[in-house]
């Protein structure tokens, strides 16, 4: 997701840190680290300061065998 890119606004660690309540370092290791298991409270609180849809971003790997 590229905020500044939908919204002309640049969003920093720090700005989405105060909007969220979620730590920097929190911050900085969902967005860098793919293998960041991130919680669903983080993850509503982040979308309801940028305002965006959860579901557009999310994706489903399933681990269960599927034949």
């Amino acid at each position: 997701l590229d905020y500044e890119a939908k919204t002309g606004i640049r969003m920093t660690y720090e700005a989405l840190s105060r909007r969220t309540d979620i730590s920097i370092d929190t911050l900085k290791s969902m967005a860098s680290r793919d293998d960041y298991n991130s919680s669903l409270k983080n993850i509503a609180s982040i979308c309801d300061a940028i305002h965006c849809n959860p579901i557009e971003y999310l994706n489903w790997n399933s681990t269960k065998d599927e034949t």
